[in-house]
């Protein structure tokens, strides 16, 4: 089945001297006029604007320059921790592969470069891919997340793979359940600080309101074990309410990071995650 696609967009200008899809800051062939400059400094006569010239104060020959479109480089971390493990009604690693998937096919069709880091407590080489504009890479990797049982009790290992991107400003997407403790969020964010952001939190209806009644059994899937508990209204009122809580927190967090946070919580929507482009834009 062919992958959903998404739009998505950097904020302000992109600075990346290949030709692509996005606004950019420089000068080169394209359609959108950015400004007059004489010609002794950009000596190409195709340009020459004959009424700038002749009503020039100072007698200058002056050509027209526009903007080039340029590619950007595009990265996504990966958290392959336990919790990642939990299927519910949307299983989240069956989200995170469609995702991949998704970004894959998207930004072949913009003409950029995607590169992946997968990691928990340490860094995953088998979920690594470096920058490609080829997109089968990326596919079979989301096929191998698909069939991989996540494992690990925290993602800090997303922190070393955010040191790992280029200097570069870069587009990228920080794609987890964010169950860390904010400290340790916090940390992860520092490490990207200098990049274009785009938090991407699966959650699942199942683990935000469990379904049923009476006992119910609470799996920890990072930290092992599990719990017997009795799902009383009273229960369920106070899980309902520390979901929400912690949705306000990760969005105060991620917004003093500089973006607001998509929460995918009922399952891959690509439609959603281009309106949250747009929203933003």
């Amino acid at each position: 089945m062919k992958p959903a696609e998404f739009t998505y967009r950097v904020p302000g200008r992109a600075t990346h001297p290949r030709p692509g899809a996005h606004r950019s800051r420089r000068d080169g062939e394209g359609q959108a006029f950015r400004h007059l400059a004489p010609l002794l400094s950009h000596p190409d006569p195709r340009r020459l604007d004959l009424r700038a010239s002749l009503t020039d104060p100072f007698g200058q020959f002056r050509v027209r320059l526009y903007e080039q479109r340029s590619a950007v480089q595009v990265f996504a971390l990966l958290d392959l921790s336990g919790s990642m493990g939990h299927r519910g009604i949307h299983p989240k690693m069956a989200v995170l592969a469609d995702f991949v998937a998704g970004l894959a096919a998207s930004v072949y069709r913009q003409g950029d470069t995607l590169g992946l880091w997968g990691a928990a407590e340490k860094i995953h080489p088998e979920f690594c891919l470096p920058p490609t504009r080829q997109p089968g890479p990326a596919f079979r990797l989301a096929g191998r997340l698909r069939r991989y049982a996540p494992h690990g009790s925290h993602c800090r290992g997303l922190g070393l793979a955010g040191r790992m991107l280029p200097r570069r400003r870069s587009l990228v997407f920080l794609v987890s359940d964010c169950h860390a403790p904010l400290a340790a969020l916090r940390d992860i964010l520092a490490g990207l600080a200098q990049h274009d952001l785009v938090p991407v939190v699966i959650w699942d209806e199942a683990e935000i309101l469990p379904q049923g009644r009476g006992l119910i059994r609470l799996a920890d899937l990072e930290g092992g074990g599990d719990q017997l508990l009795a799902l009383r209204p009273a229960l369920r009122a106070r899980l309902e309410d520390h979901f929400r809580q912690r949705r306000a927190r990760l969005g105060t967090l991620f917004r003093q990071a500089g973006r607001e946070p998509l929460f995918l919580t009922g399952g891959f929507d690509a439609d959603r995650i281009s309106r949250y482009f747009l929203e933003a834009a």
